[in-house]
């Protein structure tokens, strides 16, 4: 874990970046690059997507969809709320973020995935938010 960072989505990059290390290194192993639905508009998160792709390396873009970036709605956000549908030219898998056995079997796969060469992939936890 690499902890949080002050600027929304940036995370996401940092995530390459190490997963870049991984790759260089020649290890077995894929990153897990997490952030939410309200950084899912942020433009180094479409720029860490094309990246990746260039790189083909091992990479899971995992989205949390909670319906709600801070306090506004997804759909006065954004354009397209599919968010497993953004990384273009990176398949991705939509993903029910109530059941905590989809959530993990849908990891292992994304995992799975990544480590047998096929390059990034994006994940979307649908959810909710109950409050706050």
């Amino acid at each position: 874990f690499f902890g949080g960072n002050g600027i929304v989505g940036a995370q996401v990059p940092l995530g390459l970046g190490l997963v870049f290390a991984h790759k260089y290194r020649n290890e077995k192993s894929a990153c897990f690059t997490l952030y939410g639905d309200g950084a899912a508009n942020q433009g180094q998160v479409f720029e860490a997507y094309n990246m990746a792709k260039l790189w083909d390396v091992p990479v899971v873009f995992a989205c949390e969809n909670n319906k709600y970036g801070m306090g506004t709605a997804a759909s006065r956000a954004s354009a397209l709320t599919d968010y497993y549908k953004r990384g273009q030219y990176i398949p991705g898998l939509k993903i029910n973020g109530m059941d905590v056995l989809s959530c993990y079997m849908g990891s292992v796969f994304a995992k799975n995935w990544c480590i047998s060469g096929k390059g990034p992939l994006v994940l979307e936890y649908e959810t909710y938010r109950y409050g706050g």
